[in-house]
């Protein structure tokens, strides 16, 4: 598995776990509320940022080679 997908995987996991714990207390609505709404607007930041990814193409940096050598 690639380091994104066992991101994403344990992201999954902990925010199952997370509603798990949470639904077993009952907690008031307006803190149902705002939980789900901070995940929205995570959800939307998220989004946001991997669109100014995709604006800003690939990254400009040259990885540098040591094979090469630089004589004067």
């Amino acid at each position: 598995m690639k380091t994104s997908q066992v991101f994403a995987m344990s992201a999954v996991v902990i925010t199952t776990t997370f509603f798990g714990i949470l639904s077993i207390f009952e907690l008031p609505q307006s803190v149902m509320d705002w939980v789900i709404s901070d995940i929205i607007l995570g959800i939307i930041l998220y989004l946001g940022y991997l669109g100014a990814v995709v604006v800003s193409g690939p990254s400009k940096t040259r990885l540098y080679d040591s094979a090469k050598k630089v004589t004067a």
